[in-house]
This record gives C-alpha cells, structure tokens and sequence, in this order.
C-alpha cells in the first residue's frame, strides 16, 4: 500500500480546522514543507500540548512526509512566545538526525493562515484562489503529523484528538478527546458560567455551537464566551441584522481593508468595497464580490477593524454562498510594503474582544473519560460524505471502518472510537453505544 494510500486509509484530515484531505497533499511534489504550530486563534492550546506531549513522533511525522514529497527545506514554525518549548522541540530534531528548522514568528493574528505562513517562511506569494502546492509548498498541522506518524508506522487510524476547553470557565483544560463525544461532556468538566456561548473552533474563525453537537476530526477547541461578547454577536446576529446595520452605519473608511491580510498579500480583495456592493446593490457577479473566494474568514475586518463591528466577513461569506459562476484572474501579487506593520498583535486582539481576563493556560488531564453512547459524524472533511459500511446492530471495534467514501470521491473513511454496537444510523451520522 502507498504512503498515500495509508494516510486515507487512517482518516487523517485536517486538523488545524480546515479538514482537507491529507493524502490528496501526500501525491504532491513540494520543495518546502511547512509544520503549522502558530494556534494564532486566542486561549488555546491544543498544538501545545501535542508537542509537549508527542513532539518525537511529530518530528518524525514530518521527516516521513518530507521524503514522501522530495522536500529540501523542512520547517517548524511556532511563535516566539512558545520559547519554553524550543528546547524539546530542538532535542527532538537533533534526536531524528536533524533535517528540520526551527522557524519563529511573531505573536500576531492570523499568523497561522497558510497564506500568511507560507510567504513568512519562504517569501513566496501564494497565487490569489490558489493553494501553497502552486508555490512548491506543503503545509499540515502539527497534530496531522502526528497523526501520519501513527498511520505509517503503526496503522493507527483518528479515532481521537486533542481538544482545548477553554474562555470562561471553571477549568480550562486540554484534554484527548474520543471522536463523537457530545460537547455536553465536554463542557460539564470544564464548568462554564452561566449565560455564556459555546464555539467550536476558535474565537475568531469558530462556530456557535449546542451541547448536543459532538466532537469530530477538526474540532480543535471548545471556547465559552458571554453573549454580549463581540466576537459572539459576530456570529449569531442575523444576517438581515448585519445588512440593515451596515446600510446604516458604513463610512467607507477602509479601515477593513488596510487591515485585510490577504489584500496585503497583494491578492484583489478590498473588504470595503464588498460592503459598498451590499449598500448600493451593485452587480452581485462583479469582480468585488466574486472576491468572497480570496476571503481567508479570519475575522480581523469585523472583530478588530471596523469602528462600527460591522462584518464584512459575514457578507463574503453570504455572497460566496450565492455565487454559482466566478472567474477570478491572474493577478501579479504585489506584497504590501507595510506588510509587517500592518499584522495585529494578539494581544491587541484579545483586548479589544476583552479576553485578557481569561487568557490563562489550560491544563492537561489527560484522555477524557466518557463510556458513550458516541455520535459519529460522516462528513468530517472537505469533500463527499462518507457512507456508512455498517448496519445497525454490528458488533464493532475500535479502530474498525464505520463509513468509506468511493475511491474516485474526495474524502476518508470514519473509524470507531471504540468497541461497542451500532445503535443508530442517519444521513448525517451513526451512534455507536456499549453492547448491554
């Protein structure tokens, strides 16, 4: 079996968020490969425990991936303010022989956005709509190589992850977390106070979520804010609220924009000029709106940039969801030359979305107990759903696949978490429980 074939095969996606496949990066030819240890989203600390914890398999993962690709240059970026954990991480590298750079970054937000990472690291511009393979570079979270470690060496599928439980709570923690785990478990070790909303993902870039939703293969985090915060309003306002309320409120400062990382990039995307398209109704098919593609969805236009707390991340994101025909150019990127001026530090961030307060470390407990049942998610990655392979009332096993995507389709298998049976099975999902 490939190198690729096995990375399928384990289930590894994305785990930094995205969810992209990790084999379909496995059949490249890439100069320059990228560990992405930045977790510039605030509070968290997922990739910091997984180094701390596993930070020798890591390295390996990477050196496996790197002979995989044909790389040359091999790099592990992690910022600054993570300095306590450059010496197990500059032991591990000497350990596995060497081959790999340590690479610091600023603490600024969105130092973790490959765009951004790839044009720190290497000075290579990332084409607007295009993805770091068309510079020669590869790019995967420190827990994906982890987990390529596990599938090439010990054919051990995801069928856990590292969770951070974090914001306004009694107990932040780490924890390793069993896929399918309600988050109401999650959240009654953690211990929120009361009124507060959960978010998967990040304060940034996550999502409101409720108790009854269930951990998957890109749920990174956990975080608990108040209603009132921001950062919350951002995303539970109604989108006919965002419209009325930028009609009313928009000046056309530009602020957005001089603070957008990808048009600083030089990518032809202008945050203010799509909130301009939304007042005064201009063609939805213009080249201003079929921008909504080059939107990254940091966040940093609507929680930091504008005066107002308008969104213009919200519009993109509601005109990408309209636009069924874009054709975005060729664009000789020009980087800004206040590029680096320009990046928001994170404390800055945390301020302003009144997080300091909370900005503690989280500590980890270990493997989080829970005896189920487990609600399995199929579609836990970009691509086609998978469908399920069982029926119910099997007998399965831990590791054992539960649900497979065709071999033409883009997309991985789903494994369970444990031994158990098949309870239940939807179009969305299986639950697996004990067999009493």
């Amino acid at each position: 079996m490939s190198f690729s074939d096995k990375v399928r095969n384990a289930g590894i996606v994305g785990a930094g968020g995205a969810g992209f496949p990790t084999y379909i990066k496995m059949q490249s030819s890439a100069d320059t490969l990228i560990c992405n240890a930045a977790e510039c989203e605030p509070l968290l600390y997922t990739d910091y425990y997984v180094i701390q914890n596993h930070i020798d398999d890591v390295i390996r993962g990477m050196l496996l991936a790197k002979e995989e690709l044909g790389a040359k240059r091999v790099v592990f970026a992690i910022k600054e303010k993570r300095h306590d954990l450059f010496p197990v991480i500059e032991k591990a590298i000497e350990a596995a022989g060497g081959g790999v750079e340590l690479f610091a970054m600023g603490d600024y937000y969105p130092a973790g956005d490959e765009q951004s990472l790839v044009y720190d690291v290497t000075g290579r511009i990332v084409p607007q709509n295009g993805i770091p393979i068309h510079v020669g570079v590869v790019v995967n979270n420190v827990l994906t190589f982890y987990q390529i470690w596990n599938a090439i060496e010990n054919s051990v599928p995801v069928t856990e992850r590292y969770v951070s439980v974090v914001g306004r709570v009694k107990r932040p923690y780490v924890a390793v977390v069993s896929i399918g785990t309600p988050f109401s478990r999650l959240a009654e070790i953690a211990e929120p106070e009361p009124g507060t909303v959960m978010i998967e993902g990040g304060v940034m870039m996550g999502h409101v979520r409720t108790q009854d939703d269930t951990v998957s293969k890109t749920t990174g985090a956990i975080v608990f804010l108040e209603e009132g915060n921001p950062a919350v309003r951002e995303k539970i306002d109604s989108f006919q609220s965002v419209t009325r309320f930028s009609k009313a409120a928009c000046c056309q400062c530009t602020e957005c924009t001089v603070l957008c990382p990808r048009y600083n990039l030089g990518h032809d995307i202008e945050p203010h000029m799509i909130m301009r398209t939304l007042n005064y109704g201009l063609d939805a098919k213009s080249a201003v709106a079929q921008a909504a593609y080059l939107c990254c969805q940091c966040g940093v236009c609507s929680l930091f940039a504008c005066p107002f707390g308008l969104s213009p991340k919200r519009v993109y994101a509601d005109f990408r969801a309209k636009l069924t025909e874009y054709n975005i150019p060729p664009l000789e990127h020009v980087i800004d030359p206040f590029n680096d001026s320009k990046k928001l530090p994170s404390k800055r961030l945390k301020a302003r979305l009144n997080l300091l307060d909370i900005d503690v470390m989280a500590e980890f407990i270990g493997t989080l107990p829970f005896s189920g049942p487990f609600k399995i998610q199929l579609k836990q990655h970009i691509g086609a759903p998978a469908t399920p392979t069982v029926k119910s009332g099997d007998l399965v096993t831990t590791g054992q696949i539960l649900s497979n995507v065709r071999p033409e389709e883009l997309g991985t298998p789903v494994h369970s978490p444990v031994d158990g049976v098949v309870k239940e099975i939807t179009e969305e999902f299986i639950v697996i429980g004990s067999e009493s």
